[in-house]
This record gives C-alpha cells, structure tokens and sequence, in this order.
C-alpha cells in the first residue's frame, strides 16, 4: 500500500480519500486552501469505521505543500485551471537523495501535458458523478490512467486495483473525449431530469423506475437510437401539441422541447 497525500477538499478528494483509506492505504496529509472543508475531511478520514485496515498513520491537514513531499504519491483533485500552477510549486521541491513522489491530477479534460514541469507524472480520473453527500460503489467506477513511465502505469494501476475497480488505459486526447461524453448522459441528462421535475412535482418519483429503465436499455443495443421513443419518434403531432400548451409560461421548458423533438424526428 501506499502513503498517498491530496491536494483539494472538494467533491473528488472527498471520496477518494475515505476510500483509499477504507482500501489500506496511508493519508498522511490533506492539502489545499479552503481550511474549513479540509479539517472537516481529515476528522473524517481519523475515525475509525472509514479505517477497517487500521492503518496506523493518522492524517493532517496542512496548506504548507512541502509537507507533501514524503508522500509516495500526490494526487492534484483540483479544479482544471490551477493544475499546471500547482505541478509547477511541486517542481520547486528540492527533493535530494529522497526518492520523488508521483504526482497525478483526476481531471478527465485535461492534458498530462499540464504536469510536464514535474519529473515523475500520471492521470487517475474517474468516470463517475462525485459528490460529497453520497457515496459510491467504487467496485462499479472506472478509471483511465496515463503516465509517461511504465513504473508510473504500475503505481496507477496499483491503485485502481485496491479500490476493487477496473481501469483502461488512455491518452489524454482519448481521456477528453470520454469526458466530453460524460457530459451527454451526466450532466446533461440531470438536466432534463430537473426540468421534469418542475413538471411533475409533488410526483417526480414516480419517474424513476423510467429513468432507470431508459438508460439501462440504451446501453443493451448497438445505438440508443434503435430503441427511441415517444411521440417525437413516432410523428405524434397531436399529443406534441397538448404537450406544448402544458408548456405555456415555461419558456425553457417549452424551448428545450420543441427542439429535442425536431431533432428526434429526423432520427
């Protein structure tokens, strides 16, 4: 196992320090800015039910990063536009006979290119929605990975494999593009989950068995589009009609339905 430090408090590290730790791993120091949320998370990381393997090293918070520099491993799960400032005070380090840390950033968008001013680098993002106000089956999370060094690769790998998860290996190009496609079935489509609840409220729950169903269905056939429906797919002109009158005063609403339906219709 690992002594893996973190830099960031955020929804990221959130989950995947508790489950390095809850994996065997060490968590020496949790790193980064915001004081509050990141003692918060090192109170979490000290009890003793996220720590099965007993690993005796306790965790601290610090925002001094040469703190950081025992650590076999630094993981950057920062926001995309400080990752490069933050791999460049890394680089600062004077390390001396000590043997240097690998540092990885858990961005999906970008480039391994950002830590290029480091000497000893790698990727470890997570395909997955992440939030600190719900856990995840980590078993169910995959991860691309990227180093220049195969020393690196193994360490990545090394990782993935504690947390029981499986990974594919990728380049950054490869690792935007999947990010970019994350975006269609994550982000955008509890977006449209949030405008049906608008519309269904005080029943949105009945709603996700179809929800379920739906993108369940979409990954058992070679295209979601084999299996569309509704009555945009079926040229329904008079139910889009009444749909379209229910829309009246819901502008957004109303605009993102009409177009999601001239779209589907020439599917």
């Amino acid at each position: 196992m690992y002594r893996i430090s973190i830099w960031g408090t955020g929804n990221v590290a959130y989950r995947l320090s508790i489950e390095l730790k809850a994996a065997g791993h060490s968590i020496p120091f949790i790193c980064g800015r915001n004081v509050t949320s990141g003692k918060k998370l090192v109170r979490i990381l000290n009890k003793e039910e996220n720590n099965p393997h007993k690993v005796e090293e306790a965790t601290f918070f610090t925002n001094d990063f040469h703190s950081l520099k025992d650590s076999d491993i630094i993981i950057l799960a920062v926001s995309d536009d400080v990752i490069q400032t933050l791999a460049k005070e890394f680089a600062t380090i004077t390390f001396k006979d000590k043997k240097i840390p690998l540092l990885i950033h858990t961005s999906g968008a970008t480039s391994i290119e950002a830590l290029e001013c480091y000497p000893f680098t790698g990727v470890l993002y997570p395909l997955m929605t992440l939030s600190k106000i719900k856990p995840v089956n980590f078993k169910l999370v995959p991860f691309l990975i990227e180093s220049y060094s195969p020393e690196g690769e193994k360490i990545l790998k090394d990782i993935v494999l504690s947390l029981g998860s499986e990974y594919m290996i990728s380049t950054s190009d490869e690792r935007l593009k999947m990010h970019l496609a994350a975006v269609y079935v994550s982000n955008f489509v509890n977006y449209l989950i949030g405008l049906a609840f608008d519309i269904s409220k005080p029943n949105q729950e009945l709603l996700m068995p179809l929800a379920i169903e739906t993108v369940r269905k979409a990954f058992l056939y070679e295209h979601p589009s084999i299996v569309q429906t509704g009555p945009a797919k079926r040229g329904d002109i008079q139910t889009i009609s009444k749909h379209l009158k229910l829309l009246e005063g819901m502008s957004e609403h109303r605009y993102v339905y009409e177009m999601l339906s001239k779209l589907i219709s020439k599917q």
